[in-house]
């Protein structure tokens, strides 16, 4: 018994891996990992195997065939940022200075809250004319709708503003746009003051 056992052995290790892999070949591929995971840990091996490089070998190299890992796009500085909503008035500008110190900011510069000077200071950054009272316009934005406020004196964007930030801004350049005062053109008055239409004659 012991002698047929022994001769049904693989001889070497390239028989044992097609002896191992016509065993695995017909199974589902999360039976067939299930299994290699069971079969290295009743051998004591670690699955998958760590890569070694011995003395004399070159180490193996990563497989160029797969795509390069994407590469994060630098943050945008905030006037850029502004060039590219492009808001219109103060309550948008204030929406878009929360969002971009939310989401878009380097990261060492992300807040949550904004207040009134972050506002006056995103002006100044932005060459934009200031806000007369910036703690006024974030208020006027809250009631718009683009901000929460949280305390005194602090704001963050909410789902309302980013929706504004992210997809309406830039806005049509004809939605928003103040109108130009147009000069009213009064009509020449034909009749004097003080004078009476002249009558025509009747015919006789």
């Amino acid at each position: 018994m012991a002698d047929s056992a022994m001769s049904q052995l693989p001889a070497n290790e390239f028989d044992a891996v097609k002896a191992f892999v016509e065993a695995l070949k017909r199974l589902e591929p999360k039976i067939q990992e299930r299994a290699l995971r069971y079969a290295s840990e009743a051998l004591g091996l670690q699955f998958p195997m760590p890569s070694q490089g011995t003395a004399g070998q070159l180490a193996p190299t990563a497989d160029r065939s797969l795509p390069a890992p994407p590469v994060p796009s630098p943050a945008l500085d905030i006037k850029s940022f502004m060039n590219k909503k492009a808001p219109r008035t103060d309550t948008q500008f204030a929406a878009a200075v929360a969002y971009y110190y939310r989401f878009e900011a380097p990261e060492a510069q992300r807040k949550n809250w904004i207040n009134a000077k972050d506002l006056a200071d995103a002006a100044r950054l932005v060459s934009r004319r200031r806000p007369g009272n910036a703690r006024i316009t974030l208020h006027n934005a809250k009631n718009a709708g683009y901000l929460d406020a949280k305390g005194e004196g602090e704001f963050q964007i909410n789902s309302v503003g980013e929706n504004l930030v992210a997809m309406a801004l830039p806005g049509d350049e004809h939605s928003e746009a103040p109108r130009p005062a147009t000069k009213r053109r009064f009509r020449e008055n034909k009749n004097p003051a003080g004078r009476q239409p002249r009558k025509s004659a009747k015919k006789k």
